[in-house]
């Protein structure tokens, strides 16, 4: 059987951008049934270290931590999502699902959680996660059942996923994982490896807090340099365009240093719009009184998509935040 897969403006800048000028995908292609891209399958579970996994669904990735005593989840993603990475991690282990752990409370990441629920799990989530998702109620997402404030430590098994709180950034409620003893930090939306070096392939970046982002990824960075972690584990697809019609997949890890690179991205937007803004130029009009050249450095970059996340920026800082 053949599918089309929805058009969405490939343009080899998808999910963090895969770098200017490339060709265009004809996104009206027919795949075989489980592609999601030409080369790329819709699914993969990739075992990143001794009982910790990593769940791909399209462009959405999540990890879970397979113990003797039951299953630590995270991020069911959606409806259709949670129901193939129930039936990946059964071919794995028939232990409970004990925790299910919301990164954030944005529906493309934490909806389809019930098929979890019915297995007796429990979630949780920053405690700033109610309050959005009171506000933006939706019945595919579960509320959580413990929340905390700035860590929160869920153990199972001998082992740990360890949740870590630095402010708002991409979300209100946006958390990082550590997953113990594992060298590794999860990174969801905030920075995808295995670099940092790319503009944002939705320069809107909806729901985005500009004034703590540094802060948030320095904090990042800072735990990263305390627990001597090395590894990255990011929660988007990242494909590479092979010149000849189809795709392969960056693994779901990078080095640490990603974060660094990505907290200079900022550093460098946020500070250029400033500069901008200070000399003169219209907070309105932003794209009139930057130099966008220092930019077309970074992975996925695009004027026209800057001159919207410039806007974006300058919108933020005309307002003090």
């Amino acid at each position: 059987m053949l599918r089309r897969i929805q058009r969405f403006s490939l343009a080899l800048g998808l999910f963090c951008g895969l770098g200017a000028g490339a060709h265009t995908i004809d996104m009206n292609v027919p795949l075989p049934e489980g592609q999601f891209m030409p080369g790329l399958e819709s699914l993969e579970v990739e075992e990143l270290a001794e009982g910790l996994y990593a769940f791909r669904w399209e462009a959405y990735r999540s990890i879970f931590m397979v113990t003797d005593e039951g299953v630590i989840v995270t991020d069911p993603q959606s409806p259709v999502a949670a129901e193939k990475y129930l039936a990946e991690i059964r071919k794995i282990t028939d232990k409970p699902i004990k925790y299910v752990v919301h990164s954030h409370s944005h529906w493309d990441h934490v909806a389809g959680g019930q098929i979890f629920k019915d297995e007796g799990a429990t979630f949780i989530a920053q405690e700033n996660c109610v309050t959005n998702l009171e506000m933006s109620p939706n019945p595919d997402v579960v509320r959580p059942d413990i929340t905390f404030e700035e860590t929160y430590s869920v153990e199972l098994g001998g082992v740990s996923l360890d949740l870590y709180y630095f402010g708002p950034s991409h979300d209100t409620c946006l958390i990082v994982m550590i997953p113990r003893p594992h060298k590794m930090l999860f990174s969801v939306d905030i920075v995808t490896p295995p670099t940092g070096k790319y503009v944002p392939f939705d320069p809107q970046v909806a729901d985005f807090h500009f004034y703590n982002a540094v802060n948030y990824l320095k904090g990042m960075e800072q735990l990263a340099k305390d627990e001597g972690l090395t590894t990255l584990v990011g929660a988007h697809l990242v494909p590479v365009f092979d010149g000849r019609g189809a795709f392969t997949a960056q693994p779901a890890t990078g080095p640490i240093d990603a974060i660094r690179e990505r907290r200079e991205f900022w550093e460098h937007a946020i500070s250029a719009v400033k500069e901008a803004m200070d000399n003169g130029a219209n907070p309105i009009a932003i794209h009139q009184g930057m130099d966008f050249t220092p930019f077309e450095q970074y992975r996925g970059y695009n004027e026209e998509d800057f001159k919207i996340l410039a806007q974006r920026i300058a919108n933020f800082h005309s307002i003090g935040r």
